[in-house]
């Protein structure tokens, strides 16, 4: 099977987008899943039309049927690099949970009624479009409340290696610092929404990095400001959150549990979010 089989066999797609969040104090986990894909420039307007018409149609079908997603995102690389990364797509998807088996039959009906197509067919359809090279899988550590994306949208992701040692006092730094600074972002209208994740596969010591953040705002314009913050800002800010802390303290506490990876930005082309109404099945 295909890695692209996989996207839509389980529903598995991610990331860099943000959802529900799960804190240490929460028991309930939810993950995101990204799947990475190369598009031939010959095939971009295509695979953006399919995504903006009859893709969307089937995911708000899954969605309406009961399937546990709460977000499902097809982003574009804005910024490749040098060296270019081997993707210029991906496909997000975050979950209400954990990611469901899928009912073989039922997927079939749904896929039929949003595409006039079996589940093999529209899948045999859009590896046509788009090549899948590679997956990951992440556990949604922290998310600000409502978190969501449309279209248009631009996410800022950053990737992380985490200090060896240093997981559990990584996870404490997400949840107890970094959450409530990127709350107060939001609250402010600065951010549209932020989340931090854990990812779950592939891991070990190889791994280029274990960590991401991801921080969503409304355009390009506030994406990539023209003006430079003041260098005080960031200290005022940490100072509203945290006025009986020490900014040094906290910005050398960052430096001691990781490294920085990657930057990338996305731009959110087409966004299907679960309905506040409906209900995942359980």
């Amino acid at each position: 099977m295909k890695r692209s089989h996989l996207l839509l066999a389980v529903g598995l797609a991610v990331l860099l987008v943000s959802a529900v969040g799960w804190t240490q104090q929460s028991q309930r986990i939810n993950y995101r899943v990204t799947n990475y894909f190369s598009v031939a420039p010959e095939k971009v307007t295509a695979m953006l039309e399919e995504a903006r018409t009859t893709e969307r149609k089937l995911m708000q079908e899954r969605i309406a049927s009961g399937e546990n997603i709460t977000l499902w995102a097809l982003l574009r690389e804005a910024y490749r690099g040098i060296p270019a990364s081997s993707y210029n797509y991906a496909i997000s998807a975050t979950f209400d949970g954990a990611p469901q088996t899928p009912n073989a039959p039922k997927r079939d009906e749904v896929y039929r009624k949003a595409t006039g197509m079996s589940f093999q067919e529209y899948t045999q359809k859009l590896n046509t479009l788009r090549t899948n090279v590679g997956s990951v899988l992440y556990r949604v550590e922290a998310a600000t409340p409502g978190s969501q994306a449309k279209d248009g949208n631009y996410i800022a992701v950053t990737r992380w290696k985490i200090t060896a040692g240093r997981g559990g006092d990584y996870g404490n730094y997400v949840t107890n610092m970094l959450l409530p600074l990127n709350g107060l972002a939001v609250k402010e209208g600065r951010s549209l929404g932020w989340s931090a994740a854990r990812v779950v596969s592939p891991g070990g010591a190889e791994a280029p990095f274990n960590a991401v953040l991801s921080n969503t705002v409304k355009d390009l314009a506030a994406a990539m400001p023209t003006a430079a913050p003041s260098p005080e800002l960031g200290q005022s800010r940490f100072a509203q959150v945290f006025p009986k802390q020490n900014f040094a303290a906290f910005v050398e506490q960052g430096q001691a549990l990781r490294s920085l990876v990657r930057t990338e930005l996305f731009e959110v082309m087409v966004a299907v979010e679960r309905p506040a109404t409906v209900s995942s099945a359980r």
